[in-house]
């Protein structure tokens, strides 16, 4: 099944991925949207739309590494030396290249793999299920970790989750005092 980055299997899911993200995180957004347009004015722009811009800045954070995942996959963006694509030496000026898209046609590039992987990873035989390079953590990290966190904090504000769990437990508790 896996058999490595630019198979038909492994290109598919990547699509999959971005078109499912995109579907549940923006339709998410909408649900947040109307909740917060039926709900009881607040006196503040900000405090009547806030939880919709959390969840949209959140919509948007979680998309950024699958879609650049996707562009990674889809325009083979892994640079390493030319002779890892089984191109000679001086195939670019740089003595790098992209994944060729077809035989013997090198594409110059000038970095070490890509965004989230180094050069080892270019040829698609080893798993890639967690990123190598600084960027690729911190694209994680601040994007899709920290955007799911956004998510967190306006579903919370949207639906009054917090309020309501808090009501539940003051009646809980209160009725375990009083027997």
């Amino acid at each position: 099944m896996n058999g490595g980055a630019g198979t038909g299997a492994v290109d598919f899911f990547h699509g999959f991925q971005v078109a499912l993200m995109l579907t549940v995180m923006f339709n998410l957004t909408q649900f947040v949207y109307w909740r917060c347009k039926i709900a009881r004015r607040k006196p503040t722009h900000w405090g009547q739309w806030q939880p919709v811009y959390y969840t949209l800045l959140s919509a948007i954070l979680t998309n950024i590494q699958p879609m650049m995942i996707l562009i990674i996959g889809s325009w083979k963006l892994c640079c390493a030396p030319c002779e890892v694509f089984g191109l000679q030496q001086s195939c670019s000026a740089s003595g790098r290249s992209f994944s060729p898209w077809s035989t013997g046609n090198a594409r110059e590039c000038h970095m070490d793999g890509n965004w989230f992987w180094d050069e080892s990873y270019c040829t698609g035989k080893k798993l890639s299920t967690f990123p190598t390079r600084a960027s690729g953590w911190a694209i994680q990290i601040l994007c899709t970790w920290f955007g799911f966190v956004l998510m967190f904090v306006g579903i919370m504000q949207a639906t009054q989750l917090h309020k309501k769990l808090a009501k539940r437990w003051r009646t809980i508790r209160g009725g375990r005092a009083g027997r």
